[in-house]
């Protein structure tokens, strides 16, 4: 346990940046960008990155989780008022957030005096697959839809099992996991997850978004499949400011 005491000076020093990654859209084989995941990334003093599994596994042995996903969130909101018009993603753990009024305050309260308008924003609940109580989950997204505000499901294929007891919640949009979507034009099992997914997804009116694309062959596959939005390392990578453009690289 003493060994993840640093996290406990981490978050009291919000030693916390993030980084930014386009999502996009395309249309008659030309790519928009049409919003960005601000993803969070620790700071040693030295200034160097700590990647944010090493933050959230010293987190959860310091039962700290509530407190980095605060400080994080908290940070790409700062972070999001420099997006100007797009949508915005940002992560959020549901198991960290036991009452959604306390817990989100300062959130909302950050994004209003920033001036950023709640349709932009989009959050992102991250390890879905660790989601036990619906209710519980509902009742927060519906206090972020209530605020006027969109939400996504990541990593959605990863325990697929629970995929219609997922899409109880109604998400805006939902986000197919790498795991689907690196390789996906090689492998049938890969496409009928994706295919049932966007099926499931397209019934309820929600977006279906390929996150993790790598390669001209997936990102063809998912296009003719039907897929409404894409995001991964064969458009760009995180980096410490927004993309603003995306030359035509799909052909």
């Amino acid at each position: 346990m003493k060994d993840a005491l640093w996290i406990d000076e981490l978050i009291e020093d919000k030693r916390i940046c993030s980084y930014y990654q386009p999502i996009v859209s395309i249309d008659h084989e030309r790519v928009h960008i049409v919003g960005h995941e601000i993803l969070s990334r620790g700071l040693e003093e030295d200034g160097s990155i700590i990647p944010p599994f090493k933050m959230f596994e010293a987190a959860q042995i310091r039962n700290k989780t509530f407190a980095l996903d605060r400080a994080c969130r908290l940070e790409a909101v700062k972070n999001a008022s420099i997006i100007d018009r797009q949508l915005i993603f940002i992560n959020f753990i549901p198991t960290a957030i036991y009452n959604p009024e306390h817990c989100l305050a300062s959130t909302f309260t950050l994004i209003k005096e920033l001036n950023i308008k709640p349709e932009q924003i989009v959050f992102e609940v991250i390890e879905t697959e660790d989601v036990q109580d619906i209710e519980h989950l509902k009742n927060i997204l519906n206090y972020y839809r209530s605020h006027g505000f969109k939400y996504a499901l990541d990593d959605v294929g990863v325990g697929y099992n629970t995929l219609n007891r997922l899409l109880e919640v109604e998400p805006d949009v939902v986000k197919l996991a790498f795991e689907f979507t690196n390789g996906v034009s090689k492998n049938e099992k890969q496409k009928k997850v994706a295919q049932e997914m966007l099926t499931i997804t397209h019934r309820m009116g929600a977006k279906a978004l390929a996150e993790g694309v790598e390669t001209e062959e997936d990102l063809k596959c998912l296009i003719e499949m039907g897929y409404d939005l894409f995001q991964g390392y064969y458009f760009a990578k995180p980096h410490p400011t927004p993309v603003k453009e995306i030359h035509s690289i799909y052909v």
